[in-house]
């Protein structure tokens, strides 16, 4: 694992998700956004939900359609090697002005490069 992913992985973390929710609200195919932060044949588990690439495409283009922005703050994050947990908020405003914020517990395997491979995430929604 690249010493700059395991020297501060709550700062790691919270910047690729970061990252990542800006590309995917760009023009940019969502497809080939999801292949820069998650690996090949990825899985992830949220509230016993199995989601794949596809899942995931199909998940995000509502969001794109209601969401004006948003963030990601992690509050905490410890790593293993290429495994990583954490608890982090997302918040969100979306076009009709209503604030979300979910809380998320996430523990997950990495590629050396920082890519998911595997997430297993319980989310509880604290507002909206």
């Amino acid at each position: 694992m690249d010493a700059t992913i395991t020297a501060d992985p709550r700062a790691f973390l919270e910047k690729l998700y970061n990252n990542f929710q800006h590309e995917l609200f760009s023009e940019e195919d969502a497809g080939e956004v999801i292949d820069r932060y998650y690996a090949p044949g990825f899985l992830q588990v949220s509230d016993g939900i199995k989601i794949d690439r596809d899942r995931l495409i199909k998940h995000i283009r509502p969001v794109k359609k209601s969401v004006v922005s948003g963030s990601y703050e992690v509050l905490q994050a410890v790593m293993d090697g290429n495994r990583l947990a954490a608890r982090f908020v997302i918040r969100a405003v979306t076009k009709r002005g209503e604030e979300t914020e979910n809380d998320v517990h996430m523990f997950c395997e990495m590629t050396d490069d920082g890519r998911f491979v595997h997430i297993d995430q319980i989310t509880r929604s604290v507002k909206g």
